[in-house]
């Protein structure tokens, strides 16, 4: 479905008003709202808030719904952080360095590099982090037996979220060349006259179409909310 279609689709959907009379609304004004039922359309697929309660990957039709926005990236791995305020052995994968078109976070992977035990050869292999809170990380940190320690040429780093990025905390025995992020990118942002298109598979069209009158009808308190909303769930 075009942009110009789902202008059309929006507004035959508020005409259908039951005698009750609704403004007329500006281009400028349905690209606005579409785009907001976009980003809410994703976001509650992505989490599971919506009326299945399922989330991302939870089943094929959350799958479908968000694949044209799956997303994977590499990103340099960087140098050893040695600050004051660094976590020792650990690198930083900076806020800076995302994707640009960055939205959400799916997983993650990382190369590491290190001397071969046996060989003594530099060695480098894909492993994947383990997920790191502050609560957990002091007990992983010093547990002996934690993956994030070299061992028989296989580590997974510690990774920890943090207002700098990506923090990925290892034994001091190997590097992190590179880091790769899967994740949901942002949905381009359409625009009626300008060749934009909604970007996801087109069987959410409709219930994006049906989630931006939802939300047009709930701002100007129509009394017909609650019936577009059963109809809204009906289409899921």
């Amino acid at each position: 479905m075009t942009i110009e279609n789902m202008h059309i689709a929006v507004k035959l959907g508020l005409d259908k008003t039951d005698g009750l009379t609704y403004p007329a609304f500006e281009t400028e004004e349905l690209d606005f709202w579409i785009n907001e039922a976009i980003d809410r359309f994703v976001k509650t697929r992505y989490s599971g808030m919506n009326v299945k309660g399922e989330s991302f990957e939870q089943s094929q039709k959350r799958v479908d719904d968000l694949r044209t926005l799956v997303t994977e990236a590499r990103i340099a791995g960087g140098a050893l952080q040695t600050g004051n305020t660094d976590k020792p052995n650990s690198y930083t994968i900076a806020v800076g360095s995302f994707p640009a078109d960055y939205m959400l976070f799916l997983n993650d992977e990382v190369s590491i590099t290190f001397t071969h035990e046996v060989t003594g050869a530099s060695t480098t292999v894909r492993s994947f982090p383990i997920e790191c809170t502050s609560d957990t990380y002091s007990a992983l940190i010093n547990d002996p037996y934690s993956e994030h320690r070299l061992h028989l040429s296989t580590a997974r780093p510690l990774r920890m979220f943090t207002a700098k990025g990506v923090e990925l905390i290892t034994d001091g025995n190997y590097s992190i060349p590179y880091y790769y992020m899967k994740y949901l990118r942002n949905p381009i942002t359409v625009a009626h006259g300008a060749s934009t298109d909604c970007d996801l598979p087109d069987h959410t069209h409709r219930e994006i179409v049906l989630l931006t009158v939802d939300i047009l009808a709930e701002n100007i308190e129509s009394q017909r909310q609650q019936s577009i909303t059963a109809k809204l769930n009906q289409s899921e």
